[in-house]
C-alpha cells in the first residue's frame, strides 16, 4: 500500500524527484494532484535554496515557502493597496500556493483594520488525513514572524459540537494552512486559531453540519478566513471559464449553488466556500468584494495547466469595499435612473443638497467611473408650456451634478430619451458628448476601458419607432456586436414599481447570454433588486433593477442600488450590490436644515 506522506527532501535534486513522486502517488491514493507540477517544482525547490528559512525535514515541499522570510516580505509589501484598509470585514478568501503570496497578503491586509479575539481558517485535506470528515488540530504552527497558538476552547468546542470532527495531533503538513499562518501572525499577533480541514469526498449535508458547529463560535470579533485556490489543471481559457462561473456564484450568494461545481475544475474545496457562504450570510450578513483573480500563467506558469487564484473580502458595509482599489483591478458601478428635474430641480439648486448627494454616492463608489440611465431630455434652457411630468432637464443643472458623480455614459435607450422628439434627442447628445459623458444610444456598444456597455429598451415610449426598442426574442443586434469582453447590457425593461424579474426578463437574460453578455443590468422599474441572480446555465448574472440612482421620487415607491463591476486582466468580471439611500430624501433634508455655521 503506497504512503501518501512519506517522503524525504535532502538536496535540490532529490527534491525535485520527490514533488514529481509524492504527487504521482498522491494520485493513485485517490487525492487531489495540487498544483502545476513543472511549475511548482522549480518554485519549491527555488525556495528551498540557501537564504530560504525552512524546517529540516518535511514531507511536503508545499511548506517550505512559508518559510523564506523574503518572500513573505515581499508579498507583505505588495499586498497593500491604494487606499485604507476597510472596516467591518467578517471574513476573506485568499490562497494558500504561496506563487500567489502577494494575494494573500491582500486579502489579510484588507481585514488588518479588525480587532479580532479569535480566527478561524478552513482549508482542503489535501492529503485524505480525515478522508469523508474534518479535522481539527489543539497544536500551533510555528512561522518565521512567531508563533501562531491554537484556540484550545474553540477547537474542543468544535470538535463536540459536531461528531465529524477528528482532532488531529498536529496538522503542520497541511500547507492549506501553514502557508497561511506566517500572514495570520504579522497581521493579528496574539491571537489563536481554531484550524479546519475538509475532506475533499465530503458531502453537502456534512457541509451544512460543520457550518452548524462553527457557527457558535463565531462572533463580532471573529475573523472566517477561507483557504482555497480555484481552478485546477485546465488550459488558461478553460480556467477563465471556470472562474466566472465562480465569480457569478459569489455574486448571488447563494451557497446552495456550491455543490454542482466540479473539484477540481472550480476549486480545490466546495466545503470550504459552502460553510464561508453560509456563515458570512447567516452570522454576520455580510457581502463579498473580490480583490483579485489571477492564474499561474501570470506567474510565469505554462497556459497549459494551471490553476487560478481569487481573493475576496467579506464586509458587513458593502460601501466599505470601495476602498479596496488595485492597480489591476478595474471598476465601474451601474447605476438606475436619472432625472435631475421636475420636483428635484429645487433641491438641486441648494448646495448643501448637491453636497450631501455627491457626499452619499462618492462614499459607494469611492470616485470611480458611474453608467446610468438618463430618463429624459436635456436642454439649455427650460420649455414654456410643458406640464409638470415632463421628463425635462436643464444643462446647467444637470451637467455639474452628472460630472460630480462621475457619470462617464448615460443610457438613452428608453421610454423617455426622445419626450420632446428628434430635436431633443439631438440637443441631447450634444450635451452629454460636451460634458464628457458618452450617450449610450440603444443597441450601439461603447467602450469605457474596464468593460463595454451596450444598452438596450424594451419599452416603446413617445417617439420611438420600432426600429428604437426590441421586442423580447430579439437578440440578433446584441448577437451582431464585435466588443470584447466583458460585455455588459444595460436593459429598459420590466414592470414599474416590482423588484424581481418576470419570465419575459429572465427569457430576455437568457437570449442576452447566449450572446456573450456577461452581465444584464436593468433599469425602469423605480424599485431596485436586493440580490444578483445567475442566469441559468450561463455564465452570466443579471440584476433586474438598479431601481432609482437620482430621481424625484421617495422611499415609499423607490429604492436605489449601485452594482459594482470589478474586472480582472483575464477578462472576468465580479459583480456586486451596493445600496443605496434615497438620495431625494437626503437632499431635500439637507436642504431644509442646513448646516450651521
Amino acid at each position: 500500500m503506497l504512503d501518501c506522506r512519506r517522503a524525504d527532501c535532502t538536496g535540490q535534486a532529490e527534491n525535485r524527484a520527490h514533488v514529481k513522486r509524492m504527487y504521482a502517488e498522491h494520485t493513485r491514493c485517490g487525492g487531489f494532484r495540487h498544483g502545476i507540477v513543472t511549475a511548482m517544482v522549480a518554485f519549491a525547490v527555488l525556495l528551498i535554496a540557501p537564504g530560504g528559512v525552512a524546517r529540516a525535514a518535511t514531507d511536503n515541499p508545499f511548506i517550505a515557502p512559508a518559510f523564506n522570510r523574503t518572500l513573505i516580505e515581499a508579498a507583505l509589501e505588495k499586498g497593500r493597496s491604494e487606499g485604507p484598509a476597510p472596516v467591518g470585514v467578517t471574513g476573506i478568501i485568499v490562497p494558500h500556493h504561496l506563487l500567489a503570496a502577494d494575494l494573500i497578503a491582500r486579502g489579510f491586509h484588507a481585514a488588518s483594520r479588525g480587532q479580532y479575539d479569535r480566527i478561524v481558517v478552513m482549508a482542503p485535506d489535501h492529503f485524505r488525513e480525515v478522508s469523508g470528515r474534518f479535522g481539527t488540530t489543539l497544536a500551533g504552527f510555528e512561522t518565521v514572524f512567531g508563533p501562531v497558538a491554537s484556540d484550545a476552547e474553540g477547537v474542543r468546542a468544535l470538535a463536540a459540537g459536531s461528531g465529524l470532527v477528528d482532532v488531529r495531533e498536529d496538522l503542520a503538513q497541511e500547507h492549506g494552512l501553514v502557508g497561511l499562518m506566517p500572514f495570520v501572525r504579522h497581521f493579528f499577533p496574539g491571537v489563536p486559531v481554531v484550524t479546519l480541514i475538509a475532506g475533499v469526498d465530503t458531502t453537502p449535508a456534512q457541509w451544512r453540519e460543520a457550518a452548524g458547529a462553527l457557527k457558535p463560535l463565531l462572533g463580532e470579533r471573529t475573523l472566517v478566513v477561507q483557504s482555497t485556490d480555484f481552478s485546477h489543471y485546465l488550459r488558461h481559457d478553460e480556467a477563465v471559464l471556470r472562474d466566472q462561473q465562480t465569480l457569478m456564484l459569489l455574486a448571488s450568494g447563494d451557497e446552495n449553488a456550491v455543490a454542482p461545481l466540479l473539484q477540481p475544475d472550480h476549486l480545490d474545496s466546495k466545503a470550504a466556500l459552502y460553510m464561508q457562504m453560509r456563515l458570512q450570510r447567516e452570522v454576520y450578513a455580510s457581502q463579498p468584494v473580490v480583490i483579485a483573480n489571477r492564474n499561474s500563467a501570470d506567474y510565469g506558469g505554462d497556459a497549459v495547466v494551471t490553476t487560478s487564484y481569487l481573493a475576496a473580502v467579506y464586509l458587513k458595509d458593502p460601501a466599505e469595499g470601495s476602498k479596496l482599489r488595485y492597480r489591476d483591478v478595474g471598476s465601474v458601478f451601474l447605476g438606475g435612473d436619472v432625472l435631475t428635474g421636475r420636483y428635484l430641480l429645487p433641491v438641486l439648486r441648494d448646495e448643501d443638497a448637491r453636497d450631501a448627494i455627491v457626499e452619499a454616492v462618492r462614499a459607494a463608489t469611492g470616485g470611480a467611473p458611474v453608467v446610468a440611465n438618463l430618463e429624459g431630455v436635456i436642454l439649455d434652457e427650460p420649455v414654456a408650456g410643458l406640464d409638470d411630468s415632463a421628463h425635462l432637464m436643464v444643462r446647467d443643472i444637470a451637467v455639474p451634478v452628472l460630472q460630480r458623480l462621475n457619470i462617464v455614459a448615460a443610457g438613452l435607450a428608453n421610454n423617455h430619451a426622445r419626450d420632446l422628439g428628434e430635436i431633443g434627442f439631438g440637443e441631447t447628445m450634444r450635451i452629454l458628448r460636451a460634458a464628457g459623458v458618452q450617450p449610450l444610444e440603444h443597441g450601439r456598444a461603447i467602450d469605457i476601458g474596464p468593460v463595454r456597455i451596450v444598452a438596450i429598451n424594451y419599452i416603446p415610449g413617445r417617439g420611438n419607432t420600432a426600429a428604437l426598442y426590441r421586442e423580447p426574442g430579439d437578440s440578433a443586434a446584441v448577437c451582431a456586436l464585435d466588443a470584447a469582453p466583458p460585455l455588459v447590457a444595460l436593459v429598459h425593461w420590466g414592470e414599474e414599481y416590482v423588484a424581481e424579474a418576470g419570465e419575459r426578463e429572465r427569457a430576455i437574460a437568457r437570449q442576452l447570454a447566449d450572446c456573450g453578455v456577461a452581465v444584464v443590468a436593468g433599469a425602469h422599474s423605480h424599485q431596485a433588486s436586493s440580490t444578483v441572480e445567475m442566469v441559468p446555465g450561463r455564465e452570466t448574472a443579471m440584476v433586474f433593477s438598479l431601481g432609482n440612482f437620482l430621481f424625484d421620487q421617495r422611499g415609499d415607491r423607490a429604492s436605489a442600488a449601485l452594482l459594482e463591476l470589478r474586472t480582472f486582466a483575464s477578462g472576468t468580471v465580479a459583480a456586486r450590490l451596493v445600496s443605496l439611500p434615497n438620495l431625494f430624501e437626503l437632499g431635500s433634508a439637507a436642504r431644509a436644515t442646513p448646516a450651521s455655521n
